[in-house]
């Protein structure tokens, strides 16, 4: 998908870093009780695959006022070239009516998809959502809004910067830089068929899995590097799992328990650097 890359402003993006203030209160947009954890022990364990697949039959469809209402927000993405480039203060407020369109896709999640991906090849201009090397074109903000909330990588995840050290004592690329989960089916769009059979959560669960896997491949230089590029993405699973009734209690309340007390000695030994003789 080739898009013209001319700079419209110096803006400042917002997922320049790692995760932006968007990504940060995506949790808190969306309804209440879509997020809620269905607790394991009301929900029998004969009938936790029953539950998913109900859930996979009853995939929420926008209706036709939230259908309205996500065009209307897609619209609002779209940046006024014509403002006069002095006009610092009109700049400014065309930029935030872009970057509040962004954050509003955000609560309305999987039912904004269909028309999210209606503008995957939107080349009106819109502002920089990724960094300023990178296009931002109105397509292009509705491909990272769908890959931010699918991602569903948590906060306490990463840190700034490009590349980190595995546990070969090398530098690697992280992987969220070079590669994402849906590479694999050929893209976002194509990884949405393929997957459509499954819930949003479910979906959610096997991006983050991608993540995991990618993570563990290059491994921890030491105990901090577990704990902020692995250990994050373990809990955040069992997170999702539980909220399809999965009995993952126990061990998120182990691994959170490790994570808090900071346990080295809880480290699966193979994703450290071997102990030198």
């Amino acid at each position: 998908m080739k898009r013209s890359c001319t700079p419209l402003l110096p803006a400042v993006c917002l997922l320049c870093f790692t995760h932006c203030p968007i990504v940060l209160n995506q949790a808190t947009a969306a309804p209440p009780e879509e997020r809620q954890a269905v607790s394991s022990q009301s929900v029998p364990a004969q009938s936790v695959k029953q539950q998913a697949a109900t859930i996979r039959q009853q995939k929420p469809k926008a209706t036709p006022q939230q259908e309205k209402q996500i065009r209307a927000l897609i619209e609002q993405l779209v940046f006024d070239e014509s403002i006069d480039p002095k006009d610092k203060k009109a700049l400014e407020k065309e930029r935030d009516l872009c970057y509040d369109a962004y954050s509003k896709l955000f609560k309305y999640k999987e039912l904004a998809f269909p028309v999210l991906v209606e503008h995957l090849d939107d080349e009106r201009p819109s502002v920089y959502f990724r960094n300023h090397y990178l296009e931002h074109a109105v397509g292009d903000a509705c491909y990272w809004n769908m890959l931010t909330q699918l991602e569903d990588r948590p906060d306490d995840y990463s840190r700034y910067g490009y590349s980190r050290i595995g546990r070969d004592g090398k530098s690697h690329p992280k992987p969220y830089w070079t590669s994402n989960a849906f590479a694999e089916a050929g893209g976002l769009k194509k990884w949405l068929i393929a997957n459509q059979s499954l819930s949003f959560t479910e979906q959610q669960i096997k991006c983050l899995k991608w993540m995991l896997a990618a993570e563990k491949k290059i491994g921890a230089a030491d105990a901090e590097s577990y704990f902020v590029n692995i250990l994050p993405l373990e809990i955040q699973i069992l997170k999702r799992r539980q909220q399809l009734g999965h009995d993952v209690q126990s061990e998120l309340k182990r691994l959170q328990q490790i994570k808090a007390q900071k346990l080295v000695n809880q480290i699966p030994v193979e994703l450290l650097p071997e102990k030198k003789e």
